[in-house]
């Protein structure tokens, strides 16, 4: 078995089936290629490498076989290897040079042949000097693109075009593969929301946010318009990913009236059910500290679905009772705010990437989980699925 097998759908199996030619230009960020390859193979993909005689000068055929367990394609022959079926064409890197070529028809190499057979299906990645891409006559060969394939955008940093990091790069990938979600719109609202005690202090929750971003990644991967709300995390939030903060319960309510236009709202945040009297500047000592009075906040589900009729997923975290009692629990909470789906766990069954969960469905069925959050969260974004 090729090393390339053993990791073919480690991350996920959203590739599954697909094949991708990866097309290898003559820039430095060619030595990002293999990393590139094995990203998309840990998606389920099939990668296939076709390079440019320039690829060749920043990384070397080896690497690219060992990446894939394909032959590199660097010259055409009688196999017509530009008349191969890909789902995609990846140019990765893009020069502005195989950019005008594909512009004007040219079909000079192995790569711009299969570019010209496949325009339909290829997805640029430009790398680049900022002052070649201001180029006019190269801003003109893009727009043309634009009207027959997709484009990526790159890193600006330094004066330079950069490619971008290799999960970004498969996150669009799925994103341009994937139709499940096409034309939807998702909304999801993680992290520890928090509540000032003074101008210093907070009261939050032990959150790191990290279900809500991998709920948003899969809907993204599957090809929706996502949009993130996070309050306090600890996880990365990926650049390819829209992205806004939210701290209190509160300022959450406020802009409800902007969540109607979203078809499935996700919410794993871990807001705070409690909010102190705040005070102003900061608290001095123990004695006025202990003056404050608290009060409960606003229930944000219940507040949002008065004015929001689309799928709504909400989540319940419980400790010290038993799975039966949990499951009691979170119905009755399902159906007090009219939930589709409740996901309920006890705080003791969460770690950093483990969850166990019970999956509840508005006609009283019960899936049950135990795994990696990522999968917990794939397999959210496939309920969404079926019920979009």
């Amino acid at each position: 078995m090729h090393p390339s097998q053993q990791i073919r759908g480690e991350k996920s199996d959203i590739l599954d089936g697909k094949k991708i030619a990866l097309c290898v230009t003559g820039s430095i960020a060619a030595v990002e290629t293999v990393k590139l390859a094995r990203e998309l193979i840990r998606h389920g993909a099939e990668v296939f490498i076709y390079v440019t005689k320039d690829a060749l000068k920043f990384v070397g055929k080896d690497s690219l076989l060992f990446a894939t367990g394909n032959e590199v394609v660097d010259k055409l022959t009688g196999r017509d290897e530009h008349l191969e079926d890909f789902d995609m064409v990846l140019v990765a890197p893009a020069t502005a040079n195989v950019i005008s070529k594909a512009a004007c028809g040219i079909a000079d190499d192995a790569v711009t042949t299969l570019i010209l057979a496949n325009l339909n299906k290829c997805v640029f990645v430009p790398t680049m000097d900022e002052r070649m891409r201001k180029n006019p006559i190269l801003g003109e060969n893009i727009k043309k693109l634009e009207n027959y394939c997709k484009f990526i955008e790159p890193l600006k940093e330094e004066g330079k075009l950069k490619i971008p990091p290799v999960e970004s790069i498969s996150a669009e990938v799925m994103h341009f593969l994937r139709d499940e979600l096409r034309g939807k719109k998702i909304l999801v609202i993680g992290g520890a929301g928090y509540e000032r005690i003074d101008d210093f202090r907070i009261i939050t929750n032990l959150s790191t946010g990290k279900t809500a971003v991998e709920i948003a990644k899969y809907a993204y991967y599957y090809g929706a318009e996502v949009k993130l709300l996070m309050a306090l995390h600890s996880v990365d939030v990926p650049s390819f990913l829209d992205t806004e903060s939210f701290d209190s319960v509160e300022s959450l309510i406020s802009r409800i009236d902007s969540f109607k236009e979203y078809d499935a709202i996700v919410v794993p945040a871990a807001l705070p059910d409690f909010k102190p009297e705040k005070r102003e500047g900061k608290i001095k000592d123990l004695e006025d500290m202990e003056k404050i009075r608290f009060e409960e906040t606003p229930k944000f589900l219940r507040e949002l679905r008065k004015k929001y009729r689309g799928i709504l997923v909400g989540f319940k975290a419980e400790a010290g009772i038993d799975e039966e009692e949990l499951v009691r629990r979170a119905r009755s909470r399902m159906k007090e705010y009219a939930l589709n789906i409740m996901v309920a766990n006890l705080v003791e069954d969460v770690k950093m990437d483990y969850t166990k969960a019970a999956i509840i469905f508005d006609d009283e069925d019960i899936e049950k989980f135990k795994g990696r959050k990522d999968m917990l969260a794939k397999r959210i974004v496939e309920l969404l699925v079926e019920c979009l």
